[in-house]
């Protein structure tokens, strides 16, 4: 199946609907917040080129030589098609200059949906991504980080995300797009 990309905003209900469903409340950031940081950047995967067919989303934050896929979702009606590996493919290929940085939830944590946490973690593997020294603790869960397209040194993870919340007024509203 061929696949189309669009940059889409945040005023996408087909977006929002999507996230919403593929992303449990702890998960996620407020959908506003998506284009919130410098580099940001939600694309709607389309099956046809006129982007009516919504078959997926990626979000991701190009940010100092590390692209952070942030949200990748695939609609229901889609899955089992190899669409998330074309996606992977997709912004390996349009971030080849950067490397490609996904977190996942732990697998070596004790949790009620380990196994999901692991074939989560095997695709990415399947896909060409590779553990990093990096993992960081969000809303009570622990999240390691694969990378693709290179290597990350220890602490530039989470380095990339303290200078990103640096840059930010805590008193600015998140901006709407």
């Amino acid at each position: 199946m061929k696949l189309y990309y669009k940059e889409t905003t945040t005023k996408d209900p087909q977006i929002l609907d999507l996230y919403l469903d593929a992303f449990p409340p702890k998960e996620r950031v407020p959908y506003a917040d998506l284009l919130r940081w410098p580099g940001s950047h939600l694309v709607g995967v389309y099956s046809d080129p006129e982007h009516t067919k919504l078959a997926g989303m990626i979000d991701y934050l190009d940010y100092k030589g590390i692209c952070q896929v942030r949200y990748l979702a695939i609609d229901p009606a889609f899955r089992s098609h190899g669409l998330g590996s074309k996606i992977l493919e997709w912004i390996k290929e349009e971030k080849k200059e950067a490397v490609i940085a996904i977190d996942v939830e732990s697998d070596q944590v004790e949790c009620d949906n380990l196994e999901q946490r692991k074939r989560r973690k095997a695709f990415y593997y399947r896909n060409g991504f590779v553990d990093s020294p990096d993992s960081y603790r969000w809303n009570g869960d622990v999240f390691e980080i694969l990378v693709a397209n290179g290597t990350l040194a220890p602490g530039t993870f989470v380095a990339l995300w303290k200078e990103l919340f640096a840059t930010q007024d805590p008193n600015e509203k998140p901006k709407r797009v």
